[in-house]
Parts: C-alpha cells; sequence; structure tokens
C-alpha cells in the first residue's frame, strides 16, 4: 500500500512540475493560451508515467536482469548501439521529448532488437553451430546496418532510400573512400571489428527456455508496442486538430508524425525492402497504369498555385546564341554563396557572389529532383520523376531538340562513366551526341582525378579547350563537376592557402566553395582571356541539386524551408549579350523542370509538348511557382507559400496537397500511357 501511496504521489509532483514549467513559460501570453498549456502538460505528464511505468517493469525484473544480460548479452548491445541511434535522431531532428516521441524510442528499440532476439531465443533452444552461426549473422549484420544509417541519417536526415542502390557500386565507394579521413575510417574499421567480440554466448543449460511462450510473449509485445504507437499517433493528431486553440501544434504534428515513425521502424527492415523494391517508383508494373484525371476542385487549386493555364512556351523569331555552356556544380545549395547566406564568410565566394550582382540570376531557383541523374533530368528532360524504363530515344530533350537544328551536344562528366552505368543511360535517355566521362578526359592525357573523378580545374580546362575547338560553331556544352559531392567536397589548396575565415570555418563545405570560387574566376578569366565570351555565347552556372538535408548542410543553412529534401541552388545566366535576357524577372519562384522550356526559347526552337516546365522569359500566370519531387513527396514552393504532398495520402488535409499529388499522377501517369500506345 505505501508503494502505491509513493508511486502516487511521485505522479501528482510530475503533474505539478510539468504544469508549473508549462504556467511560467507561457504565462506573458494575453489571453492565455489554455489549450495548449494542457496539450504541453499532458504530454510530457504522460511521458512521466511511460517512463516510470519502464522503471518500475525494470525494477519489478531486477533480480532476473543480470540473468538476462549474461544469456542475451548480443541482444542488450544491439538494444544499446539503436538507443545511441534513436538518440542522435530525436537531438538531430530537434524533436519534442514528448510522449510520443518517447513512446516511438520504445517501439524502435522493441522492432530493432526483435530479430536479434528471435535468433537468440532459437540458438538457446537448439544450441548447435548452425543457429549459433545463424545468431551471430543476424547479430552482426543488424548493428552494422545500425551504424551505417546512423552515417547516412547524419548526411540526408533520413534512413536509407532506394535511390542508395541506383548509384550504389564500386565508383561510388571509391569516392567516399577517397573523401573521408584516413582517422574516420579507422575508427569505423575498429567499431566494425568490435562487434565480432561483442557476440558473447553463454554456455547452454540444460533446461531449455519454452519457446512457445517466448515466441507468444513477442508476438505480444509487437502488436502492443506497434499497434499502440500507431493508434496514438493518429488519435493524438486528430484530437489536436479537433480542438480550439491548437492550430500551431497540429501543424507541427504533422511534420512530427512521419519523423517519430522513421524512429519507430525497424532500420534492417528498412534496408532490405529499399535494397530489393523500387520504392520511389510511382507505379510498379506497366499493366497497372489507368488513365487520370483532374477533377473541378484540382483544376481551380491549381489555378490558384498558378500552376494552371500551363501556357505554351513561345520562341523567339531568331537565335539569341549560338552557344550555350552550361557549369552544372555537385550538389550546391544557393545559401552556400556569401550572397544570400551570412553564414558563409565574405572571404569564401567573393567571385560568384560578384557574378550574382552583375548578371541575371534567379534568387528561388528550386532543384526538381534528386540526386544527380533525376536532376539532370529535369532540367534537360523538363520532368519531375526519372523513369529509366521508358524508352529514352522515344522522349525528347534538350539534348535532341538543339542537335535536330544543327547544334553539336556535349556533356562533360568528371565521374566513371561506369558510375550508376551513366555511359549507356545517359545518351539513351538523355540523347547528348557526344558523351565524355573520367575515361575518357584520363585517355586525352588530363590528369588530376581523385575521390569522385576530375577535379574542377581540369573539368573547365577542358571544356575551354573543347568551346575554342567550336569557337564558331553552334554547341551546348553542359561540364558536370563533382568536387562538392558529400560526404566531404574536394578542396585543392593547404590550410595556409585560404583566408583565415575560411580554414577556421570548421566545415568542409566552407573550404570546397572557396575552391568552387577560385575555379569559376579562373574559368571565366580565361574564357575572357581567350576570346570565348562573346555576344553570341550563354553562359550558365547552377547545380545538379541541392545538397542532402543532413551533415555540414544543416549547420550552415538556418531557413527551416530551405533544409527540405527539394531546396534551391544557385542559377546565374552570364554572357556579354544580356537584352535577350532583360525580362527575365530575379525574383521569381522557378526550378530545373523550367530550364529546357527557357533555353529552347531563347535559341527560337519550339518546346516539346512532353516537357513540363515553363519559359521563364514569358509573361505567365500571377503566381510564379517552383515544383520538385523526391521519395514520393512533391514539394510546392511559392511567395505566399510552400506545400509538402505524399502521393499516395489517402486523405490530405489541404485541398492543395490533393491537387497537387494529382497533377503529378496526371502527368506522370499520361507520359506513360502515351508510350505504351507507341
Amino acid at each position: 500500500m505505501k508503494k502505491k501511496l509513493a508511486y502516487i504521489l511521485f505522479l501528482v509532483i510530475c503533474f505539478v512540475a510539468e504544469a508549473g514549467y508549462r504556467w511560467n513559460f507561457l504565462k506573458e501570453i494575453t489571453p492565455f493560451p489554455w489549450a495548449e498549456f494542457w496539450y504541453h502538460t499532458l504530454n510530457y505528464f504522460l511521458r512521466d508515467v511511460l517512463l516510470s511505468l519502464v522503471a518500475l517493469l525494470l525494477y519489478a525484473r531486477r533480480k532476473r536482469i543480470p540473468d538476462r544480460l549474461h544469456r542475451y548479452f548480443p541482444v542488450a548491445v544491439t538494444g544499446a548501439l539503436y538507443l545511441l541511434d534513436a538518440l542522435f535522431m530525436v537531438t538531430y531532428l530537434e524533436l519534442d521529448p514528448g510522449f510520443m516521441t518517447t513512446l516511438s524510442v520504445l517501439a524502435g528499440l522493441f522492432n530493432n532488437i526483435v530479430l536479434v532476439l528471435l535468433a537468440a531465443m532459437i540458438y538457446h533452444h537448439w544450441p548447435n553451430r548452425l543457429w549459433r552461426a545463424i545468431y551471430f549473422l543476424v547479430f552482426y549484420v543488424t548493428c552494422v546496418l545500425i551504424l551505417g544509417d546512423g552515417i547516412y541519417f547524419w548526411n540526408t536526415s533520413m534512413h536509407v532510400e532506394s535511390v542508395l542502390f541506383d548509384n550504389l557500386n564500386m565508383y561510388a565507394a571509391k569516392g567516399i573512400l577517397a573523401t573521408t579521413e584516413n582517422w574516420q575510417l579507422g575508427l569505423l574499421g575498429v567499431i566494425l571489428l568490435l562487434f565480432i567480440p561483442l557476440f558473447r554466448v553463454s554456455t547452454p543449460r540444460r533446461h531449455k527456455p519454452n519457446l512457445p511462450w517466448s515466441l507468444l510473449l513477442v508476438a505480444l509485445f509487437t502488436m502492443v508496442l506497434n499497434g499502440g504507437y500507431w493508434l496514438l499517433a493518429e488519435g493524438v493528431y486528430l484530437a489536436a486538430d479537433n480542438t480550439n486553440g491548437l492550430d500551431i501544434e497540429v501543424d507541427m504534428e504533422k511534420s512530427r508524425r512521419p519523423t517519430r515513425t522513421m524512429v519507430a521502424y525497424p532500420i534492417n527492415v528498412n534496408f532490405f525492402q529499399k535494397a530489393f523494391f523500387k520504392t520511389d517508383k510511382v507505379v510498379q508494373d506497366p499493366w497497372k497504369f489507368q488513365e487520370r484525371e483532374l477533377t473541378d476542385k484540382d483544376v481551380a487549386e491549381l489555378t490558384r498555385l498558378g500552376i494552371l493555364p500551363k501556357g505554351k512556351p513561345v520562341p523567339l523569331e531568331k537565335p539569341a546564341y549560338d552557344r550555350v555552356v552550361m557549369l552544372i556544380l555537385e550538389s550546391v545549395h544557393r545559401d552556400y554563396l556569401h550572397y544570400y547566406n551570412p553564414n558563409i564568410p565574405a572571404d569564401a565566394t567573393p567571385y560568384l557572389d560578384s557574378l550574382v550582382k552583375k548578371y541575371p540570376h534567379i534568387d528561388h531557383y528550386y532543384s526538381s529532383a534528386v540526386p544527380t541523374t533525376q536532376g539532370l533530368n529535369a532540367t534537360f528532360r523538363s520532368q519531375l520523376i526519372y523513369d529509366k524504363d521508358l524508352p529514352g530515344q522515344q522522349q525528347p530533350s534538350l539534348f535532341r531538340s538543339v542537335q535536330q537544328a544543327g547544334y553539336n551536344g556535349y556533356f562533360v562528366n568528371a565521374s566513371s562513366r561506369y558510375y550508376a552505368n551513366e555511359y549507356r543511360e545517359y545518351p539513351a535517355q538523355f540523347g547528348m551526341e557526344h558523351y565524355l566521362a573520367k575515361e575518357d578526359l584520363g585517355n586525352l592525357g588530363y590528369k588530376g582525378a581523385s575521390g569522385w573523378g576530375f577535379h574542377n580545374d581540369v573539368m573547365y580546362d577542358f571544356t575551354l579547350k573543347t568551346l575554342a575547338e567550336h569557337r564558331n560553331e553552334k554547341m551546348l556544352l553542359v561540364c558536370k563537376t563533382l568536387d562538392m559531392h558529400q560526404p566531404y567536397p574536394y578542396y585543392g589548396y593547404t590550410y595556409a592557402e585560404m583566408p583565415e575565415d575560411v580554414r577556421d570555418n570548421g566545415t568542409a563545405t566552407v573550404c570546397g566553395m572557396y575552391w568552387v570560387d577560385k575555379t569559376i574566376q579562373h574559368f571565366f578569366e580565361k574564357a575572357e582571356k581567350e576570346g570565348l565570351m562573346d555576344d553570341r555565347t550563354l553562359f550558365i552556372v547552377t547545380a545538379d541539386h541541392n545538397p542532402h538535408s543532413g551533415g555540414e548542410y544543416k549547420k550552415l543553412v538556418d531557413n527551416p524551408q530551405d533544409k527540405q529534401s527539394v531546396a534551391p541552388i544557385p542559377v546565374i545566366f552570364i554572357s556579354k549579350n544580356l537584352q535577350p535576357l532583360k525580362d527575365l524577372d530575379e525574383s521569381i519562384y522557378a526550378s530545373q523542370q523550367d530550364m529546357a522550356p527557357t533555353l529552347l526559347s531563347l535559341l527560337a526552337l519550339p518546346t516539346p509538348d512532353e516537357f513540363r516546365g515553363r519559359n521563364l522569359l514569358q509573361p505567365g500566370n500571377e503566381r510564379s511557382y517552383a515544383l520538385g519531387y523526391f521519395g514520393g513527396k512533391a514539394y510546392y514552393y511559392s511567395q505566399p507559400e510552400y506545400v509538402v504532398a505524399t502521393l499516395d495520402e489517402e486523405h490530405p488535409d489541404m485541398e492543395a496537397k490533393d491537387a497537387i499529388a494529382n497533377y503529378l499522377m496526371y502527368g506522370y501517369v499520361k507520359r506513360h500511357l502515351e508510350f505504351l500506345q507507341k
């Protein structure tokens, strides 16, 4: 009886403490936000109750804990490793440490040890060499995946995505190994070796565990923890949504829910699911394509958002330029330029800043897709979703349009031609007449490749040489660099050679941007010296996509809206002849899918009907917008609002989400049906 009274008293103290803290935090607000007060008080009080119940359960089983730790030590190691990973995720994503977050960690703890626990239970029931080997394999693989997922999460703020496996090969491995510090590789190797002796298995006992009963308990824990988490996640959201005065909390809960689910989801299951199933393909099987229609409500909402009506791009009467040179940087955010972000030292990007001040640019230009191939697809084919299952030769592209008009089409890539099978995919899908990669430049005698491929200075020298050889011809020349590739960029300067505020900034990204800035400065100064900058040549500096939303990127970019999976990238138009760009509104919102229609219009060429973007030099709807896609979500940005729409969401909470999702699905399915009918 005394213990029960003591526990009740403890709960009363917890409630009073939580209520007092919330009162002091909110008391200056008039009128006092009672709904918010009770919401937060109950949220943290229920967390205290949950943690106290866990503590009481452990206390009640305290005599068994040493035996269970001894018998199931590998399971305990797996659980401790996951808790470290979960703590990192919760802290990194700045999740509230309330009831639902705590419950998600507990569910995640069980979900991430359950396979190791099952292997341990079976081994202790049948203690033979085969089951011992299986037990070790399950334990070791799970630990490695949790460690790897933590590293991936630090760089991307998400669990492993299926797109990773499209780009996972020896060339990616070489790039990562070459751009990772030796001490980091050494530490990683030590940890991987440490997992082996941590597999400590006790001597089998004569008395075997009751396996059926143990399996039943595991099944019950699975249902209670996961079922309880899912039901409460939905219930808490609905309760808040139907309570006056909690509008802000409801909006915040929309982003917290998928993040908590990520914490609760088993890492090993996620890894193999993403490895063997193409989860980001919108429709898995061609025969499942069904024609979509936009409802009147969709059309009305899309019109309000500025997406409809979609006007036909009107080309100029005469080509404004004979040569277009695109310098596509790897993984560069708009806010990696000091011009846009004071967190970047002024000495890091002075030349790029001067280009933005002097030449036409777009301040709100977004990726349309991530990663590289998807971003290039948006740039060259004006499509949001890359689907290599479609026959590339039948699809229109920027390269195919200009080459049919007599232009030479060149694409020069710093990476290996075998990375992601690019030497086959890119010419077939994007249609460039001349594709050159790391091996081709090496055969031509170029030096200076390490990590992911050739460095910027080499790529720019080759680009200038190619441009000089075709100075009197029509051409589209694209140079794709790699030095800013995550996780760690390359920079060709020593510590002493860099300005103090750059080298002491504490991030490799800032040092990398200093290298980017200097190599671009060298490129344009040399182009000017050699007479390659003229009235008939247009240069464009942009990026293939924004960085993945993690790592140093998270420290350098402040605005949460600009740290989404689809985010702003730089775009600058440079030429001796800026008259054709006089109508460019630098304040508009735009994205990569708008690049190809704009360039074709500048070159006096028609825009294929299949292109989804618009001509940015042509007056359109009152509201400009940027549109992107990544991981089953559509991203919409405009001046008044931004929307993240999940394509398969059954009941979107906003008409805009439903309309944008339907718009993407309508265009995607329409495109596939047209090709299936050919």
